[in-house]
């Protein structure tokens, strides 16, 4: 058995956020029907592919999901859509707010003939407000939000993490698992909004913490690169070398290390914080990245390599001890896939099938949801599905 086996989703995303957050429900047991446009996700298309309309993004990202195709601009595309979500546990929508309204899909529409349905909205900058249709991906987000902002002068860089993206995927995912206990108690399902918005705001809840409380007592700001003791240096080989050395034991070892033993009463002195840091840089650039790791060894400090993508998914760590990744063998041939973090001990999650080809589970779906092969057949015909 798994954690959510017995709990059927419809699926109606078309990016990341909602198609991760379907990902992670089913790999635990949900049962996820992938809803697209006849003519299939955008990211379908993306680089690279496997073979055509199955790209790696879409591979990854829509694993243990059944697909169906819906046309919504007909009426027998939406009753579709209504008849499946008059089963369902859950559905997961990522689309500008009012549009599914117009289609009697919204939810005050749908739980009037499911009041059990949790239903998930995921947007950019929330239902209300002047920015509510305003189109928008991860890097316009973060942008808005102050995430991608540098505190030191230094370019901007496009992240490859999507901080905005998969933050409100994971707020989705809490948002729904906790609706979904309500409703065990209430027997009543709800609406859950998360944006994409709000998601970033709330990740940078430490820095926030410190904007605000510098702001009222006048302290220096301590930001994402301000301080000596938390920060990146370059190393004689042009790599880096990640410093978290918070504690200040951590930060009197370092010192000792570098052969800076008069920093090491100096951990919180932010007043001289510049100097610091030049007589930092100026001492690990001394030595390439390999050197300052054999002279740590085995020495724990929160002094650490900064990798390529690449050298962390050749290492142990990422092998190993987290065993992230996992290749499975599918009728296209082999995929790595990568695992859901978390590690439940009784009913862990599994990737049991591939994300499928456009419209492959169509006729199996519909005819479940009580389809003649005779009705699914002219709606094909008609391009209703």
């Amino acid at each position: 058995m798994q954690a959510l086996e017995g709990i059927k989703i419809i699926d109606f995303s078309k990016w990341l956020p909602g198609q991760y957050c379907g990902m992670v429900m089913g790999d635990f047991g949900a049962d996820v029907i992938k809803v697209e446009d006849v003519k299939g996700d955008v990211t379908r298309g993306f680089t690279p592919a496997k073979e055509p309309g199955m790209s790696y993004w879409h591979l990854m990202l829509n694993r243990n999901k059944r697909g169906i195709t819906v046309n919504l601009k007909t009426p027998a595309g939406r009753e579709v859509l209504l008849r499946l979500l008059k089963e369902a546990d859950v559905f997961l929508e990522g689309f500008r707010p009012g549009y599914l309204k117009m289609l009697g899909l919204d939810y005050e529409s749908v739980s009037k003939i499911n009041p059990r349905l949790i239903y998930c909205s995921i947007t950019g900058f929330g239902p209300e407000g002047k920015y509510k249709h305003m189109p928008s991906h991860d890097l316009n987000v973060i942008g808005l939000a102050g995430v991608a902002a540098p505190e030191d002068g230094t370019d901007i860089s496009v992240p490859s993490v999507q901080v905005a993206a998969l933050g409100g995927s994971l707020n989705a995912i809490s948002g729904i698992l906790m609706a979904l206990y309500a409703r065990e108690r209430t027997g009543k399902g709800q609406l859950v909004n998360v944006d994409l918005y709000s998601s970033a705001i709330n990740a940078e809840i430490t820095a926030i913490s410190s904007v605000i409380g510098c702001r009222e007592t006048g302290m220096p700001s301590f930001g994402r690169t301000a301080s000596h003791y938390y920060s990146v240096y370059k190393t004689k080989d042009g790599r880096y070398l990640s410093i978290g050395t918070i504690e200040p034991k951590f930060w009197q070892k370092m010192c000792r290390l570098i052969d800076l033993p008069e920093l090491e009463s100096r951990q919180f002195d932010f007043a001289h914080s510049a100097e610091i840091k030049e007589k930092l840089a100026d001492a690990f650039a001394g030595k390439t990245q390999a050197e300052w790791l054999e002279l740590i060894g085995k020495d724990e400090f929160c002094v650490t390599p900064i990798r390529t993508l690449q050298e962390a998914l050749d290492s142990s760590l990422t092998t190993e001890q987290s065993q992230m990744l996992v290749t499975k063998k599918e009728d296209f041939g082999n995929y790595t896939y990568v695992k859901s973090a978390a590690k439940l001990s009784d009913t862990p999650g599994t990737i049991r099938k591939r994300a499928p080809y456009l419209g492959e589970h169509t006729q199996e779906v519909l005819e479940s949801a009580g389809y003649t092969k005779e009705e699914i057949a002219a709606m094909h015909e008609k391009g209703e599905i």
